[in-house]
């Protein structure tokens, strides 16, 4: 055996006229190095073993924490999570991309492994073979493409290809989620929870703001504002809540202004100013954004409410709404701080169809009625 200049630890050997190397370090076992010194694929596994701090079973490639083969899908979300737009996202963001880009970077058997392919051989129908597999779930799969997209995006940024193999892909799955109260169920929550409690406090805030949840948790006091503006050509002195929404903070940091109803207005009028943050238990104490969630599902059964309606249900509630009163699409998604348009258009589309629905009818009947009408001529 001889010892490999520049890298130690490992020997040659021949057998047959082939040369082969192996590895030893004290507390591993020896492993062989593929292919010939000063390669790419030599060199990465050398690295991987030198850093190696278990021995490895037979067949098993010793990797690094964030180890990755060069331009490999595994390379781009090291290199996306080092990001500054990985770093912006919130941390339940981060985490449920990190969910979902793990499960596919796994997706396969063994040593072919999605994570370990270039993302230049990552066609359309790997993805789309993927996404198939998650069919029963699809809102999951729906996440999940947008996840991979970060990858591919990150990739296009490092010009390891030219072309986003993910580009033609569409998976929109129904946006039903969770749904809007009805009047009933409003109505009948307003009666068995009175004005002051907590349990009604939360209900005004999700309903007359239109606030998710994280921003009901997190409204304080002290972004009460008054804004002088000018509608209807009139200036008027508007009051509201003025805050930096949670969701997405990190990323654009989307200010709202919201004013204040007559309805939120009543809500409030009992509540002490000597707390910091609007919304809090009877002890004084703030929600956190899973303990609302769950606590207002609670509420709402408490009340005769079906199961299934939870406070996101009041802010769609609020979308119908608006929606109903003929409220334009771009009012809607500053009243709810959506920034894709789309959403908006799910509730102006639902109120279309009643709309027009009656518009046409009431043509119809009005024809109607003069073709029925007598047809009275004036004979001399």
């Amino acid at each position: 055996m001889a010892k490999v200049e520049g890298y130690p630890g490992v020997t040659s050997y021949v057998v047959k006229g082939n040369t082969y190397y192996k590895f030893r370090k004290t507390g591993l076992k020896p492993a062989t190095v593929p292919g010939q010194p000063h390669t790419p694929e030599f060199d990465v596994f050398y690295e991987s073993l030198i850093e190696a701090q278990v021995p490895p079973r037979k067949g098993q490639l010793i990797r690094l924490a964030g180890f990755a083969f060069p331009e490999s899908l595994l390379a781009a979300y090291v290199q996306l999570r080092k990001s500054a737009a990985w770093k912006r996202l919130d941390d339940t963001t981060r985490a449920r991309n990190s969910r979902h880009i793990e499960h596919f970077l796994s997706y396969g058997r063994d040593k072919d492994n999605l994570g370990d392919v270039k993302v230049a051989d990552l066609r359309r129908k790997h993805v789309k073979a993927y996404l198939e597999t998650l069919m029963e779930t699809p809102h999951a799969a729906h996440q999940a493409l947008k996840a991979i997209r970060k990858l591919t995006t990150t990739a296009l940024d490092e010009e390891w290809i030219e072309y986003d193999p993910t580009a033609a892909l569409k998976f929109n799955p129904p946006r039903d989620g969770w749904p809007a109260w009805t009047a009933e169920m409003m109505d009948a929550y307003e009666r068995h929870w009175p004005i002051g409690t907590p349990q009604r406090t939360a209900y005004a805030l999700g309903l007359w703001l239109g606030n998710r949840v994280s921003d009901v948790a997190r409204l304080r006091w002290d972004h009460q504002i008054a804004r002088n503006v000018v509608v209807d050509g009139q200036l008027v002195t508007i009051e509201g809540f003025e805050f930096v929404q949670h969701k997405g903070r990190k990323m654009n940091g989307k200010l709202r202004f919201l004013p204040r109803t007559p309805l939120l207005d009543t809500a409030l009028a009992p509540l002490s100013r000597d707390t910091e943050r609007v919304l809090v238990s009877r002890l004084g104490r703030t929600f956190s954004d899973n303990a609302l969630a769950t606590a207002m599902i609670k509420w709402a059964g408490q009340a005769g409410i079906p199961a299934g309606y939870s406070m996101h249900g009041l802010r769609k509630a609020l979308g119908v709404k608006l929606a109903e009163s003929d409220a334009t699409t771009r009012e809607i998604m500053e009243v709810l701080g959506h920034t894709n348009i789309e959403h908006a258009e799910l509730y102006t589309r639902e109120a279309d169809k009643v709309r027009l629905a009656v518009k046409g009818m009431r043509k119809v009947a009005a024809m109607e009625q003069a073709l029925r009408k007598p047809d009275l001529r004036l004979v001399k």
